[in-house]
C-alpha cells in the first residue's frame, strides 16, 4: 500500500509540473490517534483505494495524516480536480465531529477539542465542496461511520451532520462493508447513484441523485448533464450577500439556496470568518496580559454584578465564560465570553459604581439597626434586671451591648450562687460543668424554683438551637473552607471585619466566637444570608474595601 507525505501528495497532484489525470481520488484514513481514541483497523479502505485505481482513478493515499498534511491534500486535490478531471471521489474514515453548520476531521496530533479551537486541530470538510463541485454529476463524497465516536464533548457533537451536499455532489455514508458494496456497484457494475440508492443497505446516498448518469468510467447512457440553471435573480443575491460579507448574510443565502450555485463558497467563508473572529477574540483578551489575580478580580466584580462565575479561582473556564457572555448581552454587547481593553474598563467602572452602592446602602442599613438596638437596650438591658438582659440578647445576640449585657448576667448569676445553700450550688455546677439538655434538666427537676431555673431554661433553649443548626454549621464550614481556606484570606477577612469596627477579636486567622459576632454583623447589614459563616457572596462584599 501506498501512503503520500505532503511535498509527494502536491508533487503527484500537479503542483509542481503538470500531469494529466483523467478521474481524481483521496482517501483518508484517520484510524491511529496520538491522544484520542483509535479506530479498529479496517482493510476494506485500502480495498476500495485498490478498487478505485483499478478503475483508472489517480488515488492519493493518507493515514494518520497531521493537520497540515491534510492541509495540503485538500489544496493538491482541489487544483488536480479543476485541472481536467471527469470524476472525484473523496473517501473520508476518522474522527469527525460537528458544531452546527460544519463538519470537521479530527488530524492525528488533535486532543480533545471544543468550538473556540477547533480550527487549529481539525481540517473542515468543506474545504474539499470546491474540489467536488469541479466534476458536478459525478463527484462522490463518501464518509465511513464512525464506530468508537469521542465522548466528554462539551460543545460539539461527536459524529458528522448530515449538512446538504453542494450541487451536482454525491453524499455516500455508512459503515465500510455497506459503502464498499455500494462503490462496486457504482464503478464496476455501471449502476446510477438512483439505482444505488434504492438498493444500498447500510449505506445512505444523498445530494445530487441521477437516474439517467452512470458514475463508471463508460457511462450507460450519454444523456448529457444539465448544467446548473444560471438564476439571475440567485447571482444578483449572492452579489449582495458578498457584498455584505457577515457570516449571518452568508447563512442567509444558505438557507435560501441550499444547493445554490455558491454554497459551498459560502460554507468556505463562514468557516473563514468563524475561526478568524474567535482567534481574534482570544487575542484581544490576551493581550490584556491577565495574570491569576487579575483573572480573581474580574470573577469578583462579575459576581458583585450579579452574574456568577461559580468560583473566583482565577480560571476562566465555561461558568465564568457564561457569565461573561451574559454580561456583555444586558450590555448589547455580542455575547461571546472573551473580554477586550474597553469591555474590561467598562466592567470594572460598573463594579466599582456598585461596590460604592452596596457600601452606601450596608451604612444606612447599619444605621438604622444600630438605632433599633440602641432603642430596645433603653426598652430592655438599661433598666439592670435578670428578664430585661435576656430579653435583648435574644432579640440582638450580636448587639451593640450584648457583651455588657451577658457580663451582668455572669455577676447576677455569681451573686445568686454566693447566696444559695450549698446543696443548690453543688447541683448547679455540676449541671454547668456537664453543659448538657440532660445535666440542665435533671437541675430542674431537683430545684424548679431554685434560683437558676431561669438561667437553666435558657441554656436548655440554646443547646436545642444549636443541635438543630449543627447540620447546617458544618455545610456552612465546607462552603468557607473551599472560599477562605487558606490563612491569608483569613486574614484578610478579620482585617477588613476590624476595620469596619466590628470587633471579630485578635486578627490572628483564627475564626473565634467574636469573629463569627463580627461576621454575622457584616451580613446583617449587607442584606446577606446571615450565618456567621463566610460564602462566596460575602467575600466578595468582604474585598470591597481592598
Amino acid at each position: 500500500m501506498r501512503f503520500f507525505t505532503t511535498a509527494f501528495v502536491l508533487l503527484s497532484m500537479g503542483f509542481a509540473t503538470p500531469v494529466l489525470a483523467r478521474d481524481v481520488a483521496l482517501v483518508i484514513d484517520q484510524g491511529d490517534y496520538r491522544s484520542l481514541t483509535d479506530l479498529p483497523r479496517d482493510s476494506r479502505i485500502s480495498a476500495m483505494a485498490d478498487q478505485l485505481e483499478s478503475d483508472g482513478f489517480e488515488v492519493t493515499r493518507l493515514a494518520n495524516a497531521t493537520l497540515g498534511e491534510l492541509r495540503a491534500a485538500a489544496f493538491s486535490t482541489q487544483s488536480a480536480a479543476q485541472a481536467d478531471a471527469e470524476r472525484v471521489v473523496i473517501i473520508v474514515r476518522g474522527h469527525i465531529v460537528a458544531d452546527g453548520q460544519t463538519n470537521w476531521l479530527l488530524a492525528q496530533e488533535a486532543r480533545t477539542p471544543d468550538r473556540f479551537d477547533i480550527g487549529s486541530k481539525a481540517l473542515p470538510l468543506a474545504l474539499f465542496d470546491s474540489a467536488l463541485t469541479s466534476t458536478a454529476g459525478r463527484s462522490l463524497l463518501v464518509l465511513i461511520d464512525n464506530p468508537r465516536a469521542l465522548s466528554n464533548l462539551s460543545d460539539l457533537a461527536p459524529t458528522a451532520a448530515n449538512n446538504p451536499a453542494p450541487q451536482g455532489v454525491t453524499h455516500l455514508r455508512g459503515d465500510s462493508r455497506a459503502v464498499q458494496s455500494a462503490l462496486t456497484k457504482l464503478l464496476t457494475q455501471g449502476a446510477t447513484t438512483a439505482e444505488v440508492a434504492q438498493d444500498s443497505g447500510n449505506a445512505t446516498l444523498s445530494g445530487f441523485i441521477s437516474r439517467a448518469v452512470a458514475f463508471s468510467a463508460s457511462p450507460t447512457t450519454s444523456t448529457p448533464i444539465e448544467p446548473p440553471s444560471q438564476d439571475i435573480g440567485e447571482i444578483a443575491y449572492w452579489s449582495a450577500v458578498r457584498d455584505i460579507g457577515t457570516p449571518e448574510a452568508l447563512q442567509a443565502y444558505i438557507n435560501r439556496y441550499p444547493n445554490g450555485l455558491f454554497t459551498a463558497d459560502a460554507r468556505s467563508q463562514i468557516t473563514a470568518r468563524v475561526q478568524n473572529r474567535e482567534t481574534r477574540l482570544k487575542e484581544a483578551e490576551a493581550a490584556l496580559a491577565l495574570n491569576r489575580d487579575k483573572r480573581r478580580s474580574i470573577q469578583r466584580d462579575l459576581s458583585l454584578l450579579g452574574y456568577n462565575p461559580r468560583g473566583i479561582d482565577g480560571v476562566f473556564g465555561p461558568a465564568t465564560r457564561r457569565a461573561v457572555s451574559a454580561w456583555q448581552a444586558d450590555q448589547n454587547l455580542e455575547p461571546h465570553g472573551y473580554l477586550d481593553r474597553d469591555q474590561l474598563a467598562l466592567m470594572q467602572e460598573f463594579a466599582l459604581r456598585r461596590a460604592a452602592e452596596l457600601e452606601e446602602e450596608a451604612r444606612r442599613r447599619r444605621a438604622i439597626e444600630d438605632a433599633r438596638d440602641r432603642a430596645f437596650w433603653q426598652e430592655t438591658g438599661a433598666r439592670n434586671t435578670e428578664p430585661g438582659y435576656r430579653s435583648y440578647l435574644k432579640e440582638f445576640p450580636d448587639g451593640v451591648f450584648a457583651s455588657l449585657a451577658r457580663e451582668r448576667l455572669d455577676e447576677i448569676e455569681a451573686e445568686r450562687r454566693a447566696e444559695m445553700d450549698a446543696r443548690e450550688r453543688n447541683a448547679w455546677d455540676i449541671a454547668s460543668d456537664a453543659n448538657t439538655i440532660g445535666s440542665y434538666q435533671q437541675f430542674l427537676a431537683d430545684f424548679p424554683n431554685g434560683v437558676f431555673a431561669e438561667a437553666a431554661q435558657s441554656r436548655i433553649a440554646e443547646l436545642n438551637n444549636e443541635e438543630t443548626e449543627e447540620d447546617a454549621r458544618r455545610k456552612y464550614l465546607g462552603t468557607e473552607n473551599a472560599v477562605a481556606g487558606n490563612g491569608a484570606a483569613r486574614l484578610l477577612i478579620e482585617s477588613r471585619l476590624s476595620n469596619l469596627g466590628l470587633k471579630p477579636g485578635k486578627v490572628d486567622g483564627d475564626f473565634t466566637r467574636d469573629t463569627r459576632r463580627a461576621l454575622r454583623r457584616f451580613q446583617k447589614a449587607r442584606n446577606l444570608t446571615v450565618t456567621g459563616y463566610v460564602d462566596q457572596a460575602t467575600m466578595v462584599q468582604l474585598l470591597l474595601g481592598r
